[in-house]
């Protein structure tokens, strides 16, 4: 019998994307999935589609279940829902994005399933396409070499270190005992990867594939009403991923106290170097063509 792959994808207003997830999991070759969507408090169609794929998932031999919470939040639905994870390996795609590959997971799975426990996780290459017409944007260099101990390359982000959920599965084993609690710090805007993506990673080895499987939607951002609005809004953004970082290091049982306090004053000081940079962003952009002009003047 095939190791069970559990897929947990929280959703929220996503019904004129989430199609495409869920027909990317039905052309998966890999024959043994479970995919739980959380829907977190969505108030368009997305429960009426989730909802009409549950057939085709069951007549493909998967399993597809729907569940509903009030907005809290893709870490929220996350957590609230992890202990639903009863397969071998674990996969959390966002519900805007999709597998580019028909053997995606079974690819995942086989990089995974004769290594020893010194591997946790292993990660495919992703592609990044425009909303409009899902041309690509971008994609990651496939011939490029990676360390397999990734862990200070998720904490600050170097190496090209890339966060897109999709492209990585994880050993439930690994997670358990990274997560023995199966818990993970919440907040409403600041996601679900770094809390679970820190905590193998610190005790585990990531394998990557280079291959591009996975394709990520590069949705439009919304515009603010006013500088000011922005600028609370980037302090907010800023400060939940530092709490959200240090909540989830706190929380480690493999990392001594003394190393989770170095490398918690190292993202402290970090994050606030980035609060600095946000406020002076927003304080000289609106006089910087006074500027402009006042020096355009003496050059006369």
């Amino acid at each position: 019998m095939l190791d069970l792959v559990s897929i947990l994808t929280p959703t929220y207003n996503c019904g004129k994307y989430i199609h495409r997830l869920l027909d990317s999991v039905l052309r998966q070759t890999y024959p043994a999935i479970e995919m739980h969507v959380i829907d977190d408090g969505s108030v368009d169609d997305t429960k009426a589609i989730i909802e009409r794929y549950i057939p085709q998932f069951e007549q493909k031999g998967y399993k597809l279940i729907y569940h509903y919470q009030q907005n809290q939040g893709q870490s929220a639905a996350i957590n609230n829902h992890l202990k639903l994870v009863t397969g071998e390996y674990f996969v959390w795609p966002d519900a805007d994005d999709f597998y580019k590959t028909d053997d995606a997971i079974e690819t995942l799975v086989n990089s995974l399933k004769d290594t020893d426990n010194s591997v946790g996780m292993s990660r495919c290459m992703v592609e990044y396409l425009y909303e409009s017409d899902l041309s690509v944007q971008r994609t990651l260099d496939t011939t490029r070499t990676y360390s397999d101990r990734l862990f200070e390359d998720c904490l600050y982000g170097m190496n090209d270190y890339w966060y897109n959920p999709g492209g990585y599965m994880m050993k439930t084993k690994a997670l358990k005992e990274a997560i023995p609690e199966l818990e993970i710090y919440t907040e409403h805007d600041a996601g679900q990867n770094w809390q679970l993506m820190l905590p193998v990673l610190y005790s585990c080895r990531c394998l990557t594939i280079n291959r591009i499987m996975y394709s990520v939607l590069v949705r439009q951002a919304s515009h603010s009403r006013g500088q000011y609005a922005e600028r609370k809004k980037s302090r907010k953004l800023i400060n939940g991923y530092r709490n959200t970082i240090v909540s989830t290091l706190e929380r480690m049982p493999a990392m001594p106290k003394n190393e989770k306090r170095d490398y918690i004053n190292k993202i402290n000081r970090m994050y606030d170097k980035r609060v600095l940079k946000s406020d002076l962003m927003y304080i000289t952009n609106p006089i910087r063509p006074t500027i402009k002009r006042f020096l355009a003047f003496f050059k006369r």
